[in-house]
């Protein structure tokens, strides 16, 4: 039923290309963009992606509404981002026509004391009042740029870092974001019989543009695709909520052989004071055995003591460790130890136990895998019902 209501919910906002099929113009723009980074990337495959972008813009659109402006608040907007993208789109099919900059003439009223003049204060909290972007509205663009863009429009879409060199006067980086804005819409303009005999639009390529670009973001918030920090979204925390400690051990018993430990090895191990006699043992050893270079060399085992064997402990030492990290029967080179000796290590045997069921590592564990499981399945169902509401033939 909760599925049921997000769809309804999301049907009213959806944006206008995803209660429609995508044109083969639309779908070969696409394919070939992401054939570059995916050169095995089927057709029928970059059809699917368009429609599940689709239905990630209008999850997007009634779960994160604010991603549809800015990502991070000292990022570029994602409007600025699309028109990027969409450039690449077009670069894909057509050769881009050059765009004549604007002359010296044109430009003549816009300097450093323009800036200062029209610009108000810096904000503190990096996000203009009200009064301040009713001002920075009134300032018109347009003409620049060939379409409509007003200062607020141009600061509000900047990064922290765009933005706070404007404030501080710097013109050039103001004409070249003007460039920019005129490049597109010229650009644009210039290939619009040709657009428009394929069936391709502004709005449309700057709507599938902003889909791709928002697609990673809204598979993290979905938790089918992790970010390198492992953050979760609130989202992905209500499912990790509906985990019970009886799917815990569910998991666990099914599992098992996941939460082994290397619980104790046989090793062996010996210290040098200096490097080249470290050298010299392990060529003697890699030729022979660890046991006639400490023949040889006549050392003493530094796990003699207990027969070899090294048991995990909360404070192992620092060769204890080294063991414990070593596969079985390799022979470590010389490493140099923390107050500067050379150790020489080798691991005969692991042995292995198991963590308690009710232990904190396998619940974190457990958690991690049901709930990304969960989430697989929630989105997949999600998404499947929505397909099937919008009638797309995949």
């Amino acid at each position: 039923m909760h599925i049921l209501l997000l769809l309804l919910a999301g049907l009213l906002s959806l944006p206008l290309f995803a209660q429609h099929s995508f044109s083969q113009s639309e779908i070969k723009l696409v394919h070939k963009v992401l054939q570059e980074k995916q050169p095995s990337l089927s057709v029928k495959q970059a059809k699917e992606r368009l429609f599940e972008n689709a239905f990630l813009l209008a999850q997007a659109k009634l779960r994160q509404p604010t991603i549809l402006h800015k990502q991070s608040a000292v990022g570029y907007s994602t409007d600025y981002h699309a028109r990027r993208f969409a450039l690449v789109l077009l670069k894909s099919e057509f050769n881009l026509p050059d765009t004549l900059p604007l002359d010296g003439k044109s430009f003549a009223p816009y300097t450093t004391s323009w800036l200062s003049q029209n610009l108000p204060d810096y904000p503190s909290n990096n996000t203009y009042s009200e009064p301040q972007l009713a001002r920075l509205e009134r300032i018109d663009l347009t003409h620049l740029v060939g379409a409509p863009l007003t200062l607020a429009t141009l600061m509000n879409e900047q990064s922290m870092q765009n933005r706070y060199k404007l404030h501080q006067g710097d013109i050039d980086l103001f004409k070249s974001l003007i460039a920019e804005h005129r490049r597109f819409n010229l650009t644009l303009h210039s290939l619009s019989d040709k657009l428009q005999k394929l069936g391709l639009s502004k709005q449309r390529l700057l709507e599938i543009a902003k889909a791709e670009l928002l697609r990673p973001v809204m598979l993290n918030y979905f938790g089918v695709l992790h970010s390198m920090h492992g953050e979760h979204s609130d989202y992905v925390e209500q499912l990790q909520n509906k985990i019970t400690q009886q799917h815990i051990d569910n998991y666990f018993k099914a599992n098992k052989d996941d939460f082994k430990y290397i619980a104790q090895v046989n090793a062996q191990a010996v210290l040098f004071p200096d490097r080249d006699m470290a050298s010299k043992f392990y060529d003697y050893a890699i030729n022979y055995s660890f046991s006639q270079a400490l023949t040889q060399f006549k050392l003493q085992d530094l796990f003699a003591q207990s027969q070899g064997v090294v048991k995990r402990q909360k404070q192992n030492s620092w060769a204890e460790q080294l063991v414990f990290s070593l596969l079985p029967e390799k022979l470590s080179r010389p490493v140099r130890t923390p107050n500067g000796e050379w150790l020489i290590a080798v691991t005969l045997k692991r042995h292995y136990a198991y963590y308690q069921a009710d232990s904190e590592t396998v619940k974190y564990q457990a958690k991690i895998a049901l709930t990304d499981n969960l989430a697989k399945a929630e989105y997949a169902e999600l998404r499947a019902q929505w397909l099937k509401q919008n009638k797309a033939t995949l």
